[in-house]
């Protein structure tokens, strides 16, 4: 245990001390993504609007089911839940990635892998906040009401921000020494989306998917952010208190466990 909180003091001091070095990947990461495209990052903004555009469509053509979205509209309704969806899908895939893609740089250069991480983070975060600017403008567009609860919103995402951190941080060890379940894990992701609340409302699910919705803890993490900017009210709180209090678990064991074992893989990943 004492090993354990050692960890995490030690991560949260090399923090501080590269905090230079996370704000040039960052900038490097985020200039490289759209160096070579002729609108740049313009994209930031069509690629949302468009995932969106494709929902809609299937809904309105009556492929896709939504449920009773109450006061809220459906345009708004999924705009805003793909784009909390994202944020988290983002953070895990950008995470996971780090040590295959930066890998050889750890073994250049000398600096805590976490700052990798970090910088991931700071860049996936950047991203949503262009998703997050259009979710607004069509709130407002729509007639949707503000309440005082909506400022809680960006502080309600931390709990997904630290699942998705902290499974992002196991898969990048297992990315290393067990590819084969690092990708059972990839594709599995992109099939959770679709049991999850998302495009549709629990209420419009079949009664043989209710059981994986209830013990889905995004269904409570993206649910809770979303009724928050766009109700005021406050889903499932007993149960979204239930799933913070392992979502933060799961991240501080998930940041011990890579703080011991990042270092540890280098090797391996050199040799291959």
């Amino acid at each position: 245990m004492l090993r354990f909180f050692a960890s995490i003091q030690d991560l949260f001091s090399d923090l501080r001390t590269y905090q230079f070095l996370v704000w040039q990947l960052v900038r490097t990461s985020m200039l490289g993504s759209y160096k070579k495209s002729f609108i740049g990052m313009a994209w930031m903004f069509i690629i949302p609007i468009l995932a969106v555009l494709v929902w809609i469509l299937l809904q309105r053509a009556g492929i896709v089911q939504a449920g009773d979205t109450g006061q809220v509209p459906y345009p708004v309704y999924v705009l805003l839940s793909t784009s909390v969806w994202g944020f988290f899908l983002e953070i895990y895939k950008s995470v996971s990635q780090v040590m295959v893609q930066n890998g050889r740089l750890l073994v250049m250069k000398d600096f805590p892998a976490e700052i990798l991480v970090l910088a991931k983070v700071v860049e996936q975060m950047i991203h949503f906040l262009v998703p997050l600017v259009i979710n607004i403008i069509v709130l407002v567009a729509f007639g949707i009401h503000f309440h005082a609860s909506a400022l809680l919103f960006l502080p309600s995402l931390l709990p997904l921000l630290a699942l998705g951190l902290g499974l992002g941080m196991v898969i990048a060890i297992f990315r290393v020494v067990a590819v084969d379940f690092a990708t059972i894990v990839d594709e599995g992701m992109k099939l959770v989306m679709y049991v999850t609340p998302v495009v549709y409302t629990a209420g419009a699910t079949p009664s043989w998917l209710s059981p994986v919705i209830a013990w889905n803890p995004l269904t409570y993490l993206i649910g809770f952010s979303r009724d928050l900017l766009t109700t005021g009210q406050y889903y499932e709180p007993d149960k979204w208190a239930i799933t913070v209090v392992v979502a933060l678990t799961s991240f501080l064991l998930a940041a011990a466990f890579f703080h011991v074992t990042a270092k540890r893989v280098l090797e391996r990943l050199t040799i291959v």
